[in-house]
């Protein structure tokens, strides 16, 4: 088992501040968002992953939050967009169904 006494004392501080950060965020967007929503959090120090229950919502969820930025998944097989962003200092990335933007064909 590892804790957080088996690291220096430097690693420790950071460690502790980038991951509580991210837990704490990931926690605060899940009270905003509604815990039923979101079925799957993954997060690291510095970035946070939602993958709603139901992905027809994840545009709106994403939006909501201030993540804006879509990422097609053409080639996956369901295809999905991963909406993403900086939500206070984070990255953060939700996950939709594949959107279908104006002039590209299905």
């Amino acid at each position: 088992m590892i804790t957080l006494n088996s690291f220096d004392s430097n690693t420790n501080a950071d460690f502790r501040g980038t991951i509580g950060r991210a837990h704490a965020l990931a926690a605060r967007l899940l009270a905003d968002i509604g815990m039923s929503r979101i079925e799957l959090v993954t997060f690291t120090s510095d970035r946070l992953c939602l993958h709603p229950a139901d992905l027809e919502e994840g545009e709106q969820i994403a939006r909501a939050i201030g993540c804006d930025f879509p990422l097609d998944h053409r080639m996956f097989v369901p295809g999905d967009t991963l909406w993403t962003g900086i939500v206070d200092g984070l990255e953060v990335q939700i996950r939709s169904v594949l959107r279908q933007p104006a002039g590209i064909p299905r």
